[in-house]
């Protein structure tokens, strides 16, 4: 595995430790650190990664080439002002060929802008279906109506939900059975709404029947 000079820095400040620390405890020389850090070298030896990794990896996790993200009780937590971007890294990871299931309350309300957002997915290329209450959005979307209870930004691909829980604040989730869960709703959510012609389907899709991905 790869590690860079940003998620080096990254991964130390959000487990609040020094570089003289982190050198002591993961086994490496602090003069190592600090010049990688620095930038004055590309590239640390093997050796030196995988003692950093591994003192790393139980409490963090390592997204793309620009992304660390804080293990918390079973959790992931992205933070900051490139939480988005760092989104959008995982979700390259770990869609596992499956379709974005994008699911939020009022867009106004929602930090992270969600017309952007969306148009973020569809220039990665990432096939998407949005529920919300009122958005622009360049992929297949049905309208909640508004009495419906707003919701924050979910999404859920492969095995992860995504939810914001603050501005500049992503908790990611890597559970089949809360993915599953949240994929059930939206899918009678989306079977219930009607489409963009106006054509209200109110019954549910089939039991176990798969939708098509459409992007």
């Amino acid at each position: 595995m790869t590690l860079s000079p940003e998620q080096l820095r990254a991964a130390r400040a959000l487990l609040n430790i020094s570089q003289d620390d982190l050198a002591t405890q993961a086994g490496v020389a602090v003069t190592s650190v600090r010049q990688f850090e620095l930038g004055n070298t590309t590239s640390l030896q093997q050796k030196t990664i995988n003692s950093l990794m591994a003192f790393f990896l139980e409490r963090l996790e390592f997204i793309g080439d620009r992304g660390v993200a804080l293990r918390e009780k079973g959790h992931l937590i992205l933070e900051g002002e490139h939480a988005k971007d760092f989104l959008l890294d995982d979700i390259a990871k770990n869609r596992q060929g499956t379709e974005l299931l994008v699911l939020c309350g009022n867009p106004a309300d929602n930090s992270l802008q969600i017309a952007s957002f969306c148009e973020a997915l569809k220039e990665k290329g990432f096939p998407s279906r949005c529920i919300c209450q009122a958005v622009d959005c360049p992929f297949p979307i049905k309208t909640m109506p508004v009495q419906f209870n707003p919701s924050v930004l979910q999404l859920v691909y492969g095995s992860t939900v995504a939810q914001m829980v603050a501005p500049d604040k992503i908790l990611l989730t890597r559970s089949n059975m809360l993915a599953e869960g949240l994929g059930e709703i939206f899918e009678m959510l989306w079977g219930m709404l009607p489409d963009e012609d106006g054509d209200d389907r109110s019954t549910l899709p089939p039991s176990g029947k798969k939708r098509v991905a459409q992007g």
